[in-house]
């Protein structure tokens, strides 16, 4: 692997912009979250809820086939 030398002054530059690439990501990230979360109707949500609460008591779901797994999956 080869190695670069950048003054020091770009390398913080470049820590910048990835710093404030993260936080706008973070930021993005929450509001469409909580967009989501508006739009989705209260029957699937509960149907999750229940799912999720299932899947932490330890009760699996186990499948025969990939097909049938992926059909499952899109009904959620």
């Amino acid at each position: 692997m080869a190695t670069i030398t950048i003054p020091k002054k770009q390398y913080r530059n470049i820590l910048d912009r990835q710093l404030l690439i993260e936080k706008e990501m973070a930021f993005l990230k929450k509001n469409i979250l909580a967009f989501d979360e508006a739009n989705i109707r209260s029957s699937v949500l509960s149907r999750w809820e229940h799912i999720s609460r299932k899947l932490d008591r330890g009760e699996g779901r186990s499948f025969s086939s990939l097909k049938e797994m992926r059909g499952w999956l899109k009904s959620l």
